[in-house]
């Protein structure tokens, strides 16, 4: 006779069993998908972030995996740093999806190699600035600008901060930061879910800001040339070859590549199973004249990293060092890395990490025009660049959300550009009124604009008045 445990053993799995033929048997092709999504996800989470494994488990991963949790067996190694995930039917022997830490970069999902493999993968990080303890936000630690703001409505200011923690009938979006520069200076900040100002948050597509301001820098060095075919190997002398740099910052380089995260596409495929994400998207087929065709993608984002990494010196430690002590060193930023896939290749569009107060330290070099308090990181020419609507999209410059006409957020400012990613992940970059704000969480219930457009009113109508 089997005991109790056998029993609940089998009934979970005929339950699973049920719910998958339920689901339709499209969803097999979502396994290796959702199992990859799942590790690496969890692995960041813990590893990057340390939040907490059933906080992160069933109310940042479920949703979006929808019925397919059920299947999963997720095993946490934390002295190896280490996720596994694999399935009811064959625990973590058969087809486990593995994501590994490494401390400096982040994790990496072991898509196509072995943890011998990529631990192989030479690397030594580098020391963080460090910032004076007795000077406030940016150039130092100590947080919050002393100086009393005149004309600032600090009640209304709580206010709005408060309600982006909110979401329909007063249920949480799992917003995790709010921070907000006026001026220059911190002047508020609230966090939650275990979030605090040292914790290093993904920024999902707000990467691909990242790697567009580092394109600028090699573009401002010489390395590149944005006006030339792109640099990537297996498209000179093929049709592939009309593709320019500038192309592909205005996400217009004609390839296929579907932006879809609900199942199995050309994003999910890169994302969770090839060990080569930008060679992936450079083999994808061209279907669209070059400059012609908005397609927004993290694909090209990727290549755009490559592009960066290979200016650099090509190996993973090269492009390391470069996105450091070329952008984020020179800001005082000391949180930030960029996650690498398992060839060793960083992926610009998705897994950029640094904290809160550094995400804003990044809207807060924009708005200082590329300059860092006498030192120009990134040139003026570069920025205007950067925010000059392409040809193919009003609203998108190189990597970079606009404002144009007012055609995303209607009752906010028009000249409000923001770095945008997956969750609802935001930098809002408000010249005209001096004003950075970053928001990050994991909102699974959607980021309509009319959430965000909200509490951004309600910190616009906080502040002094404009001249």
């Amino acid at each position: 006779m089997p005991n109790s445990t056998t029993t609940r053993k089998s009934f979970f799995a005929v339950m699973a069993i049920t719910l998958f033929v339920l689901s339709g048997c499209s969803r097999i092709v979502d396994l290796p998908v959702g199992k990859g999504n799942t590790a690496k996800y969890i692995c960041s989470a813990l590893f990057n972030s340390n939040l907490d494994f059933e906080l992160v488990r069933d109310e940042f991963v479920a949703p979006d995996m929808e019925p397919l949790p059920f299947f999963w067996r997720i095993e946490v190694d934390y002295d190896e740093q280490l996720v596994t995930v694999g399935d009811i039917f064959f625990g973590t022997k058969i087809g486990a999806a593995v994501a590994i830490y490494r401390e400096g970069i982040g994790c990496t999902l072991l898509a196509g190699r072995t943890i011998a493999e990529v631990d192989a993968q030479a690397f030594e990080p580098l020391e963080p600035p460090v910032l004076p303890e007795d000077q406030p936000w940016p150039q130092g630690s100590a947080g919050l600008h002393p100086d009393v703001i005149p004309g600032l409505d600090r009640v209304s200011l709580d206010k709005a901060i408060s309600s982006a923690f909110v979401g329909p009938d007063s249920e949480g979006r799992n917003t995790t930061s709010v921070v907000v520069v006026y001026d220059g200076k911190l002047i508020a900040e609230q966090y939650a879910l275990g979030v605090t100002e040292d914790t290093p948050v993904i920024g999902w597509s707000m990467t691909k800001s990242v790697t567009s301001t580092l394109i600028g820098i090699a573009q401002d060095q010489s390395l590149i040339d944005i006006d030339d075919p792109a640099p990537i190997d297996g498209w000179e002398g093929t049709v592939k070859e009309l593709i320019l740099t500038k192309h592909i910052l205005h996400m217009a380089a004609g390839l296929v590549f579907a932006e879809d995260t609900s199942g199995q596409s050309e994003l999910t495929q890169m994302l969770f199973l090839e060990p080569d994400q930008a060679a992936y998207t450079a083999s994808r087929t061209l279907i669209n004249t070059p400059g012609e065709v908005f397609s927004y993608s993290s694909g090209q984002a990727n290549l755009l990293a490559k592009i960066v990494q290979d200016a650099a010196g090509g190996s993973l430690q090269d492009a390391y060092d470069f996105y450091q002590t070329q952008l984020f060193h020179k800001i005082d930023i000391g949180s930030a890395f960029i996650e690498f896939d398992s060839s060793g290749h960083f992926i610009g569009g998705t897994y950029g990490f640094m904290t809160p107060r550094d995400w804003a330290r990044l809207g807060q070099l924009y708005i200082q025009d590329g300059n860092w308090f006498g030192e120009q990181v990134v040139s003026s020419e570069w920025i205007e660049f950067a925010l000059t609507p392409s040809l193919v999209a009003k609203e998108y410059g190189a990597q970079i959300w606009l404002n144009t006409d007012g055609v995303k957020w209607p009752d906010l400012p028009e000249d409000v550009y923001y770095f945008n990613g997956f969750h609802g992940q935001e930098v809002f970059i408000v010249p005209s009124h001096k004003l950075v704000v970053v928001r990050t969480g994991v909102d699974v219930v959607g980021s309509a604009n009319a959430y965000h457009e909200a509490y951004m009113i309600g910190i616009l109508d906080s502040l002094p008045d404009l001249d």
